[in-house]
């Protein structure tokens, strides 16, 4: 299973403009958005209250497809800290209780 998300999301990352703005899936119908630059090392995700109640996580992949990052998100403003991450382009992948819902590339420089 893991082998099959490696492979993927390393298509997601051939098939996603590595530019530096935000690219969420255009059918999602959540309340997510992920900033399109990292700033002071932290990636910023916003969850919005509608959202109550639901699981959200996030996972990042790097360009091989393997998870770099992967934190809880709460309501509200999200900071995930990338300081540990090598320069480069990432895909954020979001969840709500367990489903896909949004994504977003994002370049750490």
């Amino acid at each position: 299973m893991k082998r099959f998300f490696s492979i993927f999301f390393l298509s997601i990352m051939c098939l996603v403009s590595v530019a530096s703005t935000v690219v969420n899936d255009p059918t999602s119908g959540t309340k997510v958005e992920i900033a399109p630059k990292v700033e002071n090392n932290h990636l910023s995700i916003e969850v919005d209250e509608t959202l109550a109640g639901a699981r959200m996580t996030v996972s990042v992949f790097n360009t091989m497809g393997e998870i770099v990052v992967e934190a809880t998100l709460g309501l509200g403003l999200n900071k995930i800290d990338v300081q540990g991450l090598n320069k480069g382009d990432y895909v954020a992948v979001v969840r709500k209780n367990g489903e896909y819902t949004s994504k977003s590339s994002f370049i750490v420089g």
